[in-house]
């Protein structure tokens, strides 16, 4: 059986060794995050969509209409507005690129674990041990070491999610590489699995 790392940053964490855990039931929480979050800037008590609000700083700053009455408490100090607007791009960014490697791996690649469905695992090696620990980094990180009972699993370099505002055919293009695991075999790859997972000890 192969062993792995796997890195937890949730405060609700209660494994012990040797408990056997099994991941591909239910969304993970990185999906629901993007699924459930969407991107909020509250004003005077109230959530409004992050973009609607960017667009009527933008139009305030320019002088082409006066900002509305919502807006009122809002800082209008234009370096925010460009963080609040370049967070809002990213994270829509990555909902894209989600789900256009879902589409993908379902049309041509359903024997792989899902990107929404799967646990993240470390291979066995100091060297992405140490990459993913400082990449990973919480006040709630509990690291085990896990070995695989039975499932799928697939290992992708992680360049190939490195988004931007590409052509749509760029993105499927970079979708396909993932998923056929081209260019991997680097520390800083992913390792996605789907399936049952038995708890060795807790290392960190």
């Amino acid at each position: 059986m192969e062993m792995y790392y796997h890195i937890n940053n949730s405060p609700d964490c209660n494994w012990k060794i040797g408990d056997e855990i099994y991941f591909g039931h239910e969304d993970n929480y990185m999906w629901r995050s993007f699924a459930e979050k969407g991107d909020f800037i509250e004003l005077n008590g109230e959530k409004y969509s992050s973009d609607l609000i960017t667009r009527h700083a933008f139009d305030t700053y320019t002088s082409k209409f006066p900002a509305p009455i919502k807006m009122q408490g809002y800082h209008f100090n234009p370096i925010l507005t460009i963080k609040e607007a370049i967070d809002s791009l990213g994270n829509t960014l990555r909902i894209i690129r989600e789900l256009a490697f879902e589409t993908i791996r379902n049309s041509f690649y359903p024997e792989l674990p899902s990107r929404h469905k799967c646990i993240w695992l470390i291979p066995d090696n100091e060297q992405s041990y140490d990459f993913w620990k400082n990449i990973l980094q919480s006040k709630h990180q509990k690291i085990f070491k896990v070995i695989i009972v039975n499932g799928k699993i697939h290992r992708a370099a992680q360049k190939w999610l490195i988004g931007g505002t590409f052509p749509l055919n760029e993105t499927i293009s970079k979708a396909h590489k993932y998923w056929k695991g081209e260019d991997s075999g680097n520390v800083e790859d992913e390792v996605l699995f789907e399936g049952k997972i038995r708890i060795l000890e807790e290392v960190g």
